[in-house]
């Protein structure tokens, strides 16, 4: 299973997304801006794992005050909609 953790730290200081990278589990990790100071996307064999082992280790760094998990439902590729289908030109289906 895969899920987005969004992480709040004490203050903004330097880059969180490298101390998140080397966690276990942990796919990839950016530094943000606003509400939320960090968000990972974390894979694990189940939501429990994913609790009791990444989002435990996340929340071991220092600074760091809450970590959401925000668990993945499907993703596009899993239901086998990897490329969202292009519509024809004079369909009307195109924004303005």
């Amino acid at each position: 299973m895969k899920a987005y953790v969004l992480i709040q730290t004490e203050s903004r200081g330097a880059s969180l997304a490298t101390a998140l990278s080397s966690i276990p589990g942990v796919v990839s990790a950016e530094d943000l801006s606003g509400a939320f100071d960090a968000i990972v996307i974390a894979a694990a064999a189940s939501t429990r794992q994913l609790m009791d082992d990444v989002v435990t280790a996340i929340r071991t760094i220092p600074g760091v005050t809450r970590a959401l998990p925000a668990p993945m439902l499907r993703s596009p590729t899993e239901r086998g909609e990897a490329e969202s289908p292009t519509p024809e030109p004079d369909s009307g289906d195109w924004a303005a």
